[in-house]
């Protein structure tokens, strides 16, 4: 598994972890260079956004806001699929109008995104709070009818 972006909380280090002895003994010292490998800043910065997410409940929020916009979301009648874990959901429409909804929503205030035609994609930061989560809810009916017809 590779893990970038966030662990690094905004400064550039990426992570690989491996399962297994198999998959664990495939890569040994020196078979991998990369120019921030071993970066010390890096390290601490990794370090530092873990016990961020740990002391501050983020990863709570995250599974409990996902639970909820996930519950929301497989209650709507446009919505034949809903899948994810904490807050990267995806959810496929009853047809092909998912880019429709992406320009709908960016016109209500709602930033989220079509990966296909049918699927739309959310990727809400960590400190949404429910009732947030619970605003686009209540405007996603109104907003994938009005995507729908254009």
């Amino acid at each position: 598994m590779t893990l970038a972006k966030g662990l690094g909380g905004g400064f550039p280090l990426g992570a690989l972890i491996t399962f297994g002895e198999e998959t664990s003994t495939m890569l040994t010292a020196g078979q991998h260079g990369t120019t921030f490998g071993g970066n010390p800043v890096a390290t601490a910065a990794g370090l530092a956004t873990l016990h961020t997410l740990e002391a501050t409940g983020m990863l709570e929020n995250a599974n409990d806001v996902g639970t909820h916009l996930r519950a929301g979301l497989a209650g709507l009648e446009a919505v034949t699929e809903v899948r994810g874990e904490g807050l990267l959901i995806g959810f496929d429409l009853d047809g092909d109008y998912a880019a429709a909804a992406v320009q709908e929503a960016l016109l209500r205030g709602f930033i989220i995104n079509a990966p296909t035609p049918c699927t739309l994609r959310l990727a809400p930061p960590l400190i949404i709070t429910r009732e947030q989560a619970q605003t686009f809810l209540d405007a996603l009916p109104a907003l994938l009818a009005a995507a729908k017809g254009a």
